[in-house]
Parts: C-alpha cells; structure tokens; sequence
C-alpha cells in the first residue's frame, strides 16, 4: 500500500534566499525573545512549517544543547539545504543583531549614566517579559490538553524548578514513561 506524504506547511522547496530572508526577519523582529517572531515567520507568514511541526521542533530543540531557535534554525536550513544551509541560516539569523548590539552597547556605554536610559532598560525587560507569555499562550493554544501531559509538564516543572535537578536527569527520567504512554495510546496528539 503506498503511504501518502506527510502534510507540511508549505510543501515546496525552500530556496537559499528565501532561507537567508526569513531568518534574517526573524532576528530583526525577535526583541525580548525569538520565539514570536520565528512562530510568526515560520508559520504564519511564509508556512514552512504547521503549527504541530513548528511546536514539535522546539520541543526536540529545547533538550538539545544550546539555543531553541539556534537549533531550530540548523535544523530546518538541514533540512532544506544541507550543511550549506545550515550555515547560511545561521549567518542570518546573528548577523543584523550583531550590528545592532555593536551599536547599542556603544551608544549605551556613552549614556548609561542617565536616569532615563536606564528607565528604558527597566521598560524593555518588561516588554521582554510580555513577549514570553504572549507566546507561551500563542503555542498552548495548538496542545490537547488532557491528564498525562498536564502531569508530565507539571512534573518537569516542579523537577527543575523547586528541586534544582540538572534537565539532562529530568529528560532522562521523564522521556521513557511519557513516550510509553504516548506509544500505549496509540501515538494519538
């Protein structure tokens, strides 16, 4: 029986450019956090990926080593265009926030003295802090929520959070009963 192909965002093949252009959007408009932005870019706009895929993505991305959205995005160039791609998304994604720290810690270290700097500081951690939620709220809107999630979520919270355990033990002792449970039921969302 031949299996039919899996539904992806967009389906076609995406070019170097349009690679480059994305991440490159995506860092410019990821103030205060990645996250919104590369769901916004990734998703919404130029569909790349669905909403499943993309949450699936920074779930695998956010036990791997280093930054989700670093992973995220040397994964999907990858996919698309191998090491090159790779590469190149990356390149993207730092290039243009490089410029702009250049540029902002200069300009900072000449004014940080001035009470109304360091007033803008204090209002962009907190616009940074809104971004967060907003997007934690965007992407828990696409989850089923039932019981066994819930209780591995709160588990790995409470793990990490109240019990200081290192996530590489948390992974270790949470991947193998909630991968059971999702085989047990059939590997249902």
């Amino acid at each position: 029986m031949e299996e039919l192909p899996v539904q992806r965002g967009d389906m076609r093949p995406i070019s170097l450019f349009e690679l480059c252009t994305g991440f490159m959007m995506i860092s410019l408009l990821g103030f205060g956090g990645l996250g919104a932005s590369s769901n916004y870019i990734i998703v919404e706009r130029r569909r790349w990926l669905t909403a499943k895929e993309f949450v699936e993505l920074f779930a695998i991305c956010a036990i791997l080593p280093g930054g989700n959205i670093m992973n995220a995005t040397i994964m999907l160039g990858a996919r698309h265009h191998g090491v090159l791609g790779s590469v190149l998304a990356m390149v993207s994604l730092l290039f243009m926030p490089l410029l702009i720290l250049i540029a902002v810690v200069t300009t900072y270290d000449h004014f940080s003295y001035l009470p109304d700097v360091r007033a803008a500081i204090g209002g962009a951690a907190s616009a940074a802090a809104g971004l967060i939620v907003a997007t934690a709220t965007k992407l828990g809107k696409g989850i089923v929520w039932r019981a066994a999630p819930i209780c591995f979520a709160t588990a790995t919270f409470v793990a990490i959070s109240y019990f200081r355990l290192p996530l590489w033990m948390v992974v270790l002792f949470m991947a193998p009963p909630s991968v059971f449970l999702a085989l047990w039921k059939g590997g249902r969302p």
